[in-house]
């Protein structure tokens, strides 16, 4: 009978522990198991992140600065955004001119182009200003323009037509008259066909400076001054350079009458299929890059000329008469109506 009380006992207190083992056995597992349930759902919300491609495309070729620009924005979105972001980049027109890219970006297309105010202000006309003959004696002021209100007027102005102006403190170097003759004052332009953009901000700035204003592709220029089409160009040595306009243009005649600003510019429609977080990073780094490759543009463009005198014989003409230049563009602030915003811009910006 003892023995049989004892056995029970022993029994009962195997079952017990038993009991106790399967029950921190069972809370174990399910602890685990939904830590695994939690880190899978972190790690399934970082794969799900969006994806974002875009093509970058320009009318610059392969080497130029604006192209090296790109490139680098191209790179750091996909470092900054651990590789969701990815832009492919189209030089030297392979998507259309600037103008095409603009208007498929407004279509909804994932497509980001580098324009310019003169273009830009057949959307909003005053903007266009930034554009206009003399402005700005160099690039280190345009920062200071995007803090403005009229910079914030001019962004809200562009978006409520499907534009969003990522950017506008690129710079892609100062234009100036490049042909097979010196030009020291307006009059030595007479008669000269000179390529150009085509909106009337630059064709009636080069037609008040002397020259017949000829617009073109960029794509075009060099067979057509080869051909005997065109006598010149107004460009941006950069440009210049990457086109290999040394082989058929031998003066560059440094009237410095356009600082050219890139405005970067995409379609509010891609704009708006973003994440208030990649909007954010797409216009801190197209910022950054722009405030660091403005030097850049600077000190590549002496590089480029140094080399072009050195190598190919261009003669680099320093003796222009800039005041004569700019005396003969003043009419076209009142011609195109841009006395009154000139003033508040150089207000604003404590000019």
């Amino acid at each position: 009978m003892k023995r049989r009380i004892l056995m029970t006992l022993v029994l009962t207190g195997c079952l017990a522990l038993a009991g106790c083992g399967s029950s921190a056995s069972t809370t174990s597992t399910t602890t685990a198991s939904s830590e695994k349930s939690t880190q899978d759902s972190g790690a399934s919300a970082g794969q799900d992140a969006k994806k974002v491609t875009i093509k970058f495309g320009n009318t610059a070729g392969e080497d130029d600065i604006q192209t090296m620009a790109l490139r680098e924005v191209a790179k750091r979105l996909s470092e900054e955004s651990g590789g969701r972001i990815e832009a492919e980049i189209y030089p030297s027109s392979s998507l259309g001119d600037t103008d095409d890219l603009t208007e498929q970006a407004m279509q909804g297309a994932a497509i980001l182009t580098v324009s310019d105010p003169s273009r830009l202000a057949s959307f909003v006309n005053d903007y266009g200003m930034l554009q206009m003959p003399y402005i700005f004696d160099d690039y280190t002021g345009l920062d200071k323009v995007m803090e403005t209100e009229l910079y914030a007027q001019w962004e809200k102005e562009f978006a409520d037509q499907g534009i969003w102006l990522v950017t506008s403190n690129w710079f892609s170097g100062t234009r100036n008259f490049c042909l097979n003759k010196e030009v020291n004052v307006p009059a030595d332009l007479n008669g000269q066909r000179i390529r150009t953009i085509g909106n009337d901000l630059c064709t009636s700035s080069v037609k008040a400076m002397g020259a017949v204003p000829t617009p073109m592709s960029w794509s075009e220029v060099y067979t057509s001054i080869q051909q005997k089409a065109l006598d010149g160009a107004e460009v941006q040595t950069p440009s210049f350079y990457a086109t290999r306009l040394w082989e058929v243009t031998k003066y560059i005649n440094k009237t410095e009458h356009f600082q050219l600003i890139g405005s970067v510019v995409t379609g509010t429609k891609f704009r708006d299929s973003l994440s208030e977080e990649d909007r954010a990073l797409m216009e801190k780094v197209f910022r950054e890059v722009g405030t660091e490759y403005q030097q850049k543009c600077v000190e590549l463009s002496e590089q480029y000329e140094k080399e072009m005198a050195e190598k190919y014989g261009v003669i680099i003409n320093n003796n222009v008469d800039i005041d004569a230049f700019k005396e003969a563009s003043v009419p076209v602030y009142t011609q195109l109506g841009y006395e009154e915003v000139r003033s508040q811009l150089m207000e604003q910006m404590g000019k």
